[in-house]
């Protein structure tokens, strides 16, 4: 997800002295600067570490250079001195995975989405980190559990990728509007259902303008709220015309039946300010921050994600960034040692602090979220995450055709072009059909 830095030079700068000082030794101890021995002597100073530099490739995952110097870089350097950390950003040409590999030149570690994690296990580059968890002692408890599930299940059962940081929902709404149409506020603990029914207040046209209620995440994102795997993994068969899809499908077709709430944009809740309710992710504070203090703000507030019926309290699948190690470094541990230190309590509390929401469980680091940034001061945001993440299905090399046949069902139930029960048999044949010609090929 896009954020912007929301720090300030100072706080960065007292972060960092902070760290310097946790890795300093007691305030006892000679009066020669050199450490004594229990006989009284003095120990002979450690040899100074050879200076390194490891190198970082920012595959897919989004972060800014300001993000990487005082959030990544910054906190490295405090912590170990000896290491200097560099991003190199994917792209095309020289800068491609492939010339990379063909160079013998592919970086030491990766910040990467969870869906990359499998695509660079399949393409070899990148470590199980089993043996280095261990030789580290790093503490997966520590960790949550929905995260690390998605890292195991993207992994084959292994872990490849270490979560640095997490993308959360949340439940954002124009408390203008529901003031101006004498709705009384979305409350923690609604269901989709409910959370329909109140968005049809909000269907009417006022001076010209149209009012819409709700604007719904996408299909293959509101799936992952009950687990709905896109192809079957034993027989690369489409596993669309389900139940579990139906739900989906029933729940996106009750939004878009409400007149008038149709085509919702972004834009209509941030900028037009003509969508009540937006339940999305948690870039969207990025986007009201930027707003803060200018004539385009707005009364906005927050409270905890819709859910299904059948699974209270669970928001959409788990998504993030992950830390995974090079399988061809040659600085291995020194570079487990930095992602070790990026999932300290010090550091995620310092990334939760601007803006990028914590990897652990720690519920005080949770609580921490967005302090130093203006637009969140009295939110209530610990309501947000009374929502578990939903559990990770399980991944195929065939589910970017399925995505994209369920897209264009959803346009073509939203046109009115057929019935539900058709429009489901049509993409999982459109998908099989696609399948197979890729297993042909």
């Amino acid at each position: 997800m896009i954020r912007g830095m929301r720090s300030t030079a100072a706080a960065v700068c007292l972060a960092t002295a902070m760290l310097v000082s946790a890795c300093g030794g007691s305030a006892g101890g000679s009066t020669t600067g050199q450490p004594e021995t229990p006989e009284g002597g003095t120990n002979v100073p450690e040899k100074p570490k050879e200076n390194i530099t490891l190198r970082m490739l920012q595959d897919g995952a989004t972060i800014s250079d300001d993000e990487f110097a005082n959030l990544i870089a910054a906190p490295v350097k405090a912590k170990f001195p000896h290491i200097t950390v560099e991003m190199v950003r994917l792209g095309k040409g020289e800068a491609s995975i492939e010339s990379m590999l063909a160079r013998g030149d592919f970086p030491d570690f990766v910040f990467t989405t969870y869906p990359r994690i499998k695509a660079h296990r399949d393409l070899g580059t990148v470590l199980d980190l089993s043996a280095l968890i261990q030789t580290h002692k790093l503490d997966m408890n520590r960790f949550d559990a929905a995260a690390l599930e998605t890292s195991r299940v993207y992994g084959d059962g292994k872990y490849y990728g270490i979560p640095f940081s997490l993308n959360f929902l949340a439940f954002f709404y124009n408390k203008d509007l529901f003031d101006q149409f004498g709705v009384s506020y979305p409350k923690e603990g609604m269901t989709w259902e409910e959370t329909i029914a109140m968005a049809r207040s909000f269907s009417r046209t006022v001076g010209g303008v149209t009012f819409k209620g709700i604007m719904l995440p996408g299909i293959t994102d509101l799936s992952t709220q009950l687990t709905l795997p896109r192809v079957d993994l034993k027989t690369n068969k489409a596993m669309i015309a389900s139940d579990g899809w139906r739900r989906v499908f029933d729940v996106i077709k009750a939004a878009n039946e409400i007149p008038g709430n149709q085509n919702q944009v972004l834009d209509d809740f941030l900028v037009n300010q003509t969508l009540a309710m937006l339940p999305s992710y948690d870039a969207r504070f990025a986007a009201l921050e930027k707003l803060h203090g200018t004539p385009n703000n707005f009364n906005w507030d927050i409270t905890q994600f819709p859910s299904f019926k059948e699974y209270p309290n669970r928001s959409l699948a788990s998504s993030g960034h992950f830390l995974l190690v090079s399988a061809s470094t040659k600085k291995k541990d020194e570079a487990f040692e930095v992602i070790k230190l990026l999932t300290s309590n010090e550091i995620q509390n310092l990334i939760t602090e601007h803006g990028r929401f914590t990897s652990l469980r720690d519920e005080a680091i949770r609580n921490r979220y967005g302090v130093n940034m203006k637009s969140m001061q009295g939110k209530n945001i610990s309501v947000v995450f009374k929502s578990a993440f939903a559990p990770p299905f399980t991944p195929t090399p065939y589910d970017a055709i399925a995505s994209r046949h369920l897209n264009e069902a959803v346009k073509k139930l939203n046109a009115g072009q057929s019935d539900i029960n058709t429009i489901m048999r049509e993409a999982e044949e459109l998908t099989n059909r696609d399948i197979e010609a890729e297993l042909k090929k």
